[in-house]
């Protein structure tokens, strides 16, 4: 076995896995549930592994550095149009404009992000801007995977279309697209936004796929429910934010959740639960 195959065998070592991500800081800012993130953080321990920015990696390494925690992903790069869509002011239009010259930008090294305490790495992948920045930000990508493989090093190779990371309703195309694009890049697990056709998304991007939670849902029983729907359409794990982080207690709603992905309760089950243990 590689090292690859070593820290991919840990991350499917308990089912389909869950994945808790915080790496919303570096463009949303902050917000509950990571004010204090190396203080909050052990609310997550229960995860099979913990999404977060290289500084954050260095903050808490308390936290990765015990036995029974997590495995650790850090994001090694970043997207130029991630903090304009956010800005105040701007209308739908405006922030999609940007979206044509989104460029992929280097964050870290693998090598960095190893040395940190990284089990996996995940990395970004716009299409669809111009062909330069296209261009650009696919040997980006090429060379991060690249230096993965030599490190043995996992990669989550990350596709958004722009304005579909809480609920996608684009064409279905651009997802099959992007997703396939980044395994046949040389990505080991695609990670990207849930849609109804999401078994077309999970077939044909050959390697395993897992659907992210995106914003924050309503009603609880909402978002177990996309998770639950997820697996049945051919995910083989789930990368829930702010759906657990910001929730009112979020050792508990990560439980729960843990028992949706894992062992198979229904989202209205698990909803009674959780709101149980809020008593």
């Amino acid at each position: 076995m590689t090292g690859k195959d070593v820290r991919l065998g840990k991350l499917f070592s308990n089912g389909n896995p869950v994945v808790v991500a915080a790496d919303h800081g570096s463009y949303m800012g902050p917000f509950k549930g990571i004010e204090d993130l190396p203080k909050q953080i052990m609310q997550f321990k229960k995860a099979d592994a913990f999404l977060v920015m290289p500084g954050m990696a260095k903050l808490c390494k308390d936290f990765f550095a015990d036995k029974n925690a997590p495995l650790c992903i850090i994001r090694v790069n970043w997207a130029s149009h991630y903090c304009k869509s956010y800005i105040k002011g701007f209308s739908k239009v405006e922030r999609e404009s940007y979206y044509d010259k989104g460029y992929n930008e280097k964050l870290c090294s693998v090598k960095y992000a190893v040395s940190l305490g990284a089990d996996l790495v995940i990395a970004s992948l716009l299409l669809g801007t111009d062909e330069e920045a296209n261009t650009r930000n696919i040997t980006q990508f090429g060379d991060i995977i690249s230096e993965a493989d030599s490190l043995g090093i996992p990669v989550i190779g990350e596709y958004i279309p722009f304005g579909g990371i809480d609920r996608y309703s684009g064409d279905i195309s651009d997802l099959l697209l992007g997703t396939r694009a980044c395994a046949e890049f040389g990505a080991d697990i695609i990670k990207t936004v849930f849609v109804e056709q999401f078994e077309e998304v999970s077939g044909s991007s050959i390697v395993p796929a897992f659907a992210l939670g995106g914003g924050v849902f309503n009603k609880p029983a909402d978002a177990f429910n996309l998770a639950k729907k997820a697996l049945n359409k051919g995910a083989k794990g789930v990368v829930f934010g702010r759906n657990v982080i910001c929730a009112e207690k979020p050792s508990s709603f990560l439980d729960c959740l843990i028992n949706v992905v894992k062992n198979g309760i229904s989202p209205e089950e698990a909803e009674k639960e959780y709101l149980n243990s809020l008593k």
